[in-house]
Formats: C-alpha cells, sequence, structure tokens
C-alpha cells in the first residue's frame, strides 16, 4: 500500500461487510434464545471484531510500511545515480575541457559553472560575477571581433566564435557557442557553453600548413597524386595527371583498370600483380616502375610509389601514392650504361679524377694494367701510388701545373705497377666541365707504349750503327782507296822495277787496311740485322 486513504478505505469496507453478515448470522444464531444468552454472544461479537480490526490494521500498517521502504529505497537509488551521473557529466566536461555560462543581459552578469572556474583556475566562490572580468581574459586582438559576434548574437539568437582566452596564465584557443533565452518576447540572458581547442587548433593549423607544403611540394616536383578508395574502387588524381601525362583530372572519379590500361603491355602484369600482393600482404609501402602511355601517344618511364592506410581492425582502406615522371632520367641512365659498358671493354685505361686530381673511379682495363683494384686506388692521386725511381719528376711537375690550370696534356710518362715492374704510358688529360660550366674533374686515357718505347731505343741504336756504318763508308774506306788510286798511278810511272815494287807493296798494305775496314763494317751490319731478328 503507498497510500494511507486506501489503508482507511479497505478498513470501512471490510468493517461494513463484517456489520452486516456478523448480525445476520447472530440473528440466526440467538432464534429462541433466552436474553441472557443473546447478550453473551453480542459481547463476543464485539470482542472478535475487535480482535479482527487489530490482526486487520496491523497488517495493513506493516503493508504500508513496506511499500514506503521500497519506495524511499527506488528514490534513494535514483538519488545516487542522479549524483553519479552528475558526477560523470562534470568530469567528463573537465575532460573535455567544456564549461557552461550564462550572460544575463539586464544585469550584465555572468554565471559560471564550476568547470569554468577551473579553467580558469579559480575557486566556485570567487568574486567574478561581472562580463568585465571575463571580456579582460580576451585576448586584445580577439577582443574586438568578440564584441561584434556578441552583438550579432543578439540579433541572431546563436553565438558560434573562435577567439583566443587566458587560461591559467597562457593564451588558449577556444569556442563559444550560446543561444538567446527570451522572456516577454524580449532577449533575457544568453545561454552557452565554452570548449578550450587549442590542441584541435594547433592539429588543424599544422594540417593546413602541411596541406599547403604538400600542395607547393607538388608544385615543385610535378607528381600526380592519387587516391583509391577500396571500399568504392574509386581512384581521384590531382593537378599532375594533367600536368605529366596530359589527362584531365577534373572528369571526377577514376576506375583502377583506366590506370592500369594505360601501362605499357609488357609491364601491367608485372605492375598488377605486384599491386595486389601489396594489398594481400597489408604491406604498407609499395613501388614500382613502368611506362606509361601518355595522352600524345607517347611512352614515358614513371617511378610509382603508394602508401596503404588501414582501418582498425586491420583491413585495408585506402592506397594513396605518387607518380614521378623519371622518363629524361631514366633515357640517361641508359645512356650512361651504354656508355659505362663501352668505356668498361675499351682497351686503354680510363681514369676519372676530380677536382683535387684524386683518383675516383677507373675502368677494368686500368686496374689490369696497374695491377690495383679501384679500392686501393680511390681517393689517391696517381702520383702517390704509380711513380718509381725512374719516373721522370720534370715531367710529374709538368702534370701537377696543366692540372692546376685546368689545362689539357699529353705526355709520356713511367709508371710502377702493384708488383714494382715500370712500364711506359701515354696520358691524354682533359678537364670535365658540368652542365653549369664549371669544373668538377678531370678524366685520362692511359695507354701502354712500353713496346713502343723499347722499339724507339732499337731504332735510335740501329741508327746509331747506321751512322757508324755511314762514317766508315764516307771516310774510313775512302783513305785506302785514295791512296790505292794513287800508287797505282805513280807505279805507272816509275822509272824502274824497284820502285814500281815499293809502290806495289805500299799498295798491298793499303788494301790490308780497306780489308780490315770492311771486316768491321761486316760486324757492324751483322750486330744491326741480329738486333733487329732479336738474336
Amino acid at each position: 500500500m503507498k497510500n494511507k486513504n486506501y489503508i482507511v478505505l479497505l478498513y470501512v469496507i471490510i468493517g461494513c461487510v463484517w456489520v452486516v453478515l456478523s448480525d445476520q448470522l447472530i440473528a440466526f444464531l440467538v432464534d429462541g434464545m433466552p436474553v441472557k444468552d443473546r447478550a453473551l454472544i453480542n459481547s463476543l461479537k464485539g470482542f472478535f471484531f475487535i480482535a479482527f480490526s487489530a490482526v486487520l490494521l496491523h497488517y495493513l500498517v506493516n503493508l504500508y510500511n513496506r511499500g514506503k521502504k521500497r519506495e524511499l529505497a527506488y528514490l534513494q537509488r535514483a538519488l545516487d545515480n542522479s549524483k553519479k551521473d552528475q558526477q560523470q557529466w562534470y568530469y567528463a566536461h573537465k575532460m573535455a575541457k567544456i564549461a557552461s555560462w550564462e550572460y544575463l543581459l539586464q544585469t550584465d552578469e555572468v554565471i559560471w559553472s564550476d568547470n569554468l572556474y577551473t579553467l580558469f583556475g579559480l575557486t566556485p566562490d570567487a568574486a567574478i560575477t561581472t562580463v568585465s572580468f571575463f571580456l579582460e581574459q580576451i585576448h586584445p586582438d580577439d577582443l574586438d571581433g568578440f564584441l561584434a559576434a556578441h552583438e550579432k548574437t543578439k540579433i541572431t539568437g546563436e553565438m558560434d566564435y573562435v577567439h583566443r582566452l587566458k587560461i591559467d596564465g597562457e593564451w588558449r584557443h577556444v569556442r563559444e557557442a550560446g543561444k538567446v533565452i527570451y522572456q516577454d518576447g524580449k532577449p533575457y540572458k544568453i545561454s552557452g557553453v565554452l570548449k578550450d581547442i587549442t590542441d584541435s587548433f594547433n592539429r588543424e593549423l599544422l594540417l593546413n600548413n602541411a596541406l599547403e607544403r604538400h600542395e607547393l611540394v607538388n608544385k615543385a616536383t610535378h607528381d600526380a597524386i592519387w587516391d583509391w578508395d577500396l571500399t568504392t574502387s574509386q581512384v581521384t588524381w590531382n593537378s599532375g595527371l594533367k600536368q605529366l601525362f596530359g589527362y584531365d583530372n577534373t572528369k571526377g572519379f577514376f576506375k583502377p583498370d583506366w590506370w592500369i590500361g594505360k601501362m605499357h603491355p609488357s609491364d601491367s602484369k608485372r605492375v598488377l600483380d605486384s599491386l595486389n600482393a601489396f594489398v594481400k600482404q597489408a604491406k604498407k609501402r609499395w613501388e614500382a616502375s613502368y611506362r606509361l602511355l601518355c595522352a600524345d601517344g607517347t611512352y614515358k618511364y614513371v617511378f610509382d610509389q603508394a602508401y596503404l592506410v588501414t582501418g582498425e581492425d586491420g583491413a585495408p582502406r585506402r592506397i594513396i601514392g605518387a607518380v614521378k615522371d623519371v622518363d629524361e632520367l631514366r633515357r640517361k641512365d641508359e645512356e650512361n650504361k651504354q656508355l659505362a659498358d663501352v668505356v668498361s671493354k675499351v682497351k686503354s685505361g680510363v681514369v676519372i679524377k676530380d677536382i683535387a686530381g684524386k683518383i675516383s673511379w677507373v675502368n677494368p682495363s686500368f686496374e689490369q694494367l696497374t695491377g690495383y683494384p679501384l679500392n686501393e686506388l680511390k681517393g689517391k692521386t696517381p702520383g702517390e701510388i704509380l711513380y718509381g725511381p725512374e719516373t721522370s719528376r720534370v715531367t710529374g711537375d709538368a702534370i701537377i701545373a696543366s692540372l692546376k690550370a685546368h689545362d689539357f696534356f699529353n705526355i709520356e710518362i713511367i709508371n710502377y705497377s702493384k708488383s714494382g715492374d715500370p712500364y711506359w704510358v701515354e696520358v691524354n688529360s682533359t678537364s670535365i666541365v658540368d652542365s653549369d660550366g664549371q669544373h668538377s674533374g678531370y678524366i685520362d686515357i692511359v695507354t701502354e707504349i712500353t713496346e713502343r718505347k723499347k722499339r724507339e731505343v732499337e731504332i735510335s741504336e740501329q741508327n746509331h750503327t747506321l751512322k757508324e756504318i755511314a762514317w766508315i763508308n764516307s771516310h774510313e774506306i775512302r783513305k785506302p782507296v785514295a791512296s790505292i788510286l794513287g800508287l797505282s798511278a805513280l807505279a805507272n810511272v816509275a822509272a824502274n822495277q824497284e820502285e814500281k815494287e815499293e809502290y806495289y807493296k805500299r799498295i798491298n798494305n793499303c788494301v790490308k787496311e780497306m780489308d780490315e775496314i770492311i771486316h768491321q763494317t761486316s760486324a757492324k751490319v751483322n750486330e744491326l740485322m741480329g738486333k733487329e731478328h732479336g738474336f
């Protein structure tokens, strides 16, 4: 029983029923009985009614009390839940840095919530009921805008404004939202909330700066950025699609098959298999090089990179990628590879040096010629590792002078191999100039000329021998021949036989002298012929 009136009503009804039934029953029982006995039965009926009423009242009162206890327990639980909800609401607002306020327009006072006190680091009993205190906390550069927004709120009925506010001694970005409450058709107060959005504001600022930098990078690099939504199978492109490849990126969404269809037939299967494996294995990064058909019908080499974005469940959601035009670099790289292949196969040594004259690269022929591998030659000048005792210092000084002048030179010099053997080389060196016309190093073409130098020595020696033979022929032989001719003429005009014999004797001596000269000449010739044939 929840209401005492119900108890009284129930008691009256039961009492009336009892009176009616009990009177009829007693009338039936006392019919014909003596008067004394009738009085006794009526007294017993009264006692029984009192006992029955007491029991009934006791039961009804207990029933009422139990109802009241249940009601009080329910109310207590509801009160406890309400307090708990209020506490959770308070802490939720506190964690979210949200506070409520009411600005009374007639009295120019502000009613603060506890959270608003907390934001300002004050206690709830602080005397900050006037709006002037709040205005003093607004950043001076934002105050005029806030006042203008406040006046506009009175007209529009709603307020939503972001400004800087001094909280705990530092400037924080806050967002204020409010609504005008009317009374008798006139603005009565503005109820609103204040939220500290400094963190989100800074994140948004960083995001905007990042987007701005990203756009500037896109303009500088001319990359084509694509975004593939795996849930809808739609791809969007930035303006780089038109700048690099001539396709209109403003047509809306593209299908992945459209881009795959632009790949060179020799590359499409390889790239598609790689991309499918990338998504299936949920890798974070992907890259591929391939040829792409441009709008003008030509193919370009491109380098494509992508990043996989997954959901909270780890399932792939999006792929963000960037396509870079590397056609010119790729073709130059192929040309460089062809040039490097040619250089590596030429028989002459090729040496590339930096601006200090130190070796940075040599071809295999130079390694074979010197016996030094590249790692032992790199970072050293030729003079530091190849010169030896017979190397001409004059020639070395001439090389240094030419390098300082960035001048071309052609020299012949003796170098030494790693095993210590000397050999002759001819070096043709020229300066390297970069695309800006600045000196960037040297390139030397080194040819071994040891055999040629040996041949030159042999020829020199042969020439010397020939000169000696020519001298003999022109001078030594001529002397006895002239004597023979003179003596022969005197013998023909001699007066007697004794005089003629004297002349013939002298002629014989001249013949012997000439024979000796001829033998010497023959020996020289034989020596020369022997050297020529390697005997």
